[in-house]
């Protein structure tokens, strides 16, 4: 993040001086003035951050959400109630660290280890009382392809047929732990995998497990290409 924080700054200072004369315009210059007047993000600065398909304003609000996460963890030095899971540079290496964890804990081969998803009925970070008993929680994914019907009381919701107009509906906040692979049931289970944007392709990060209707099939939706996201782009 200091790295792709001190690029955009050294670049703009830099811009302003090439605009008030005082320095002559480079190429990197000219690109960038035009990436700024037409909304979009300079690839000087895409190649130091991570995947994105948004234009450079809800790209650069989204860079500042990235940098409040941090703040708020490194102030508080320990859990945050719950993780923006694409707030991270590399989503994976965090899912990993869950992993390790959990296979300490329980002195357990870290190979052997997978992630397990369990999505609760809240939205808002405030509605949660506390860290999870296993595991860390985790918000910020996005259903493609598909919907979500959530669950009454305790219950886990499932997936469901998409809404009309809501391409992208919000998921609940999850509760994300590790397990051994010998523990991990996919009954009644759709092993939906997990991309950063809808680019898909490179940007996939793990299978997550999503609960279905006790009388539907994994096939429907492998058909359907239901996926979450990590960013509504």
């Amino acid at each position: 993040m200091n790295v792709l924080l001190g690029g955009i700054r050294s670049s703009l200072l830099e811009l302003e001086l090439g605009i008030a004369g005082a320095l002559n315009i480079s190429d990197p210059m000219e690109v960038l003035s035009g990436k700024l007047q037409t909304n979009a993000v300079d690839p000087n600065w895409a190649k130091k951050a991570y995947p994105s398909l948004k234009g450079l304003a809800t790209w650069f609000a989204d860079l500042i959400l990235r940098v409040d996460q941090l703040v708020a963890w490194t102030g508080q030095l320990s859990l945050l109630k719950s993780l923006w899971l694409s707030g991270f540079f590399n989503p994976m290496s965090f899912l990993t660290a869950v992993m390790q964890v959990n296979a300490r804990t329980n002195n357990l081969p870290l190979d052997f280890m997978v992630n397990r998803c369990t999505f609760t009925n809240f939205y808002e970070i405030f509605e949660l009382s506390g860290q999870p008993a296993i595991g860390v929680y985790g918000h910020g994914l996005f259903m493609e392809g598909a919907g979500w019907e959530d669950g009454k009381g305790d219950e886990e919701g499932y997936i469901t047929d998409s809404k009309l107009k809501d391409l992208h509906p919000q998921m609940p906040i999850c509760n994300v732990f590790a397990v051994h692979v010998d523990e991990m049931s996919w009954e009644s289970m759709y092993r939906c995998p997990v991309y950063v944007t809808a680019e898909r392709g490179p940007t996939y990060v793990f299978s997550a497990n999503v609960r279905m209707d006790a009388d539907d099939s994994d096939t429907r939706w492998i058909l359907a290409g239901a996926a979450l996201l990590m960013t509504d782009d």
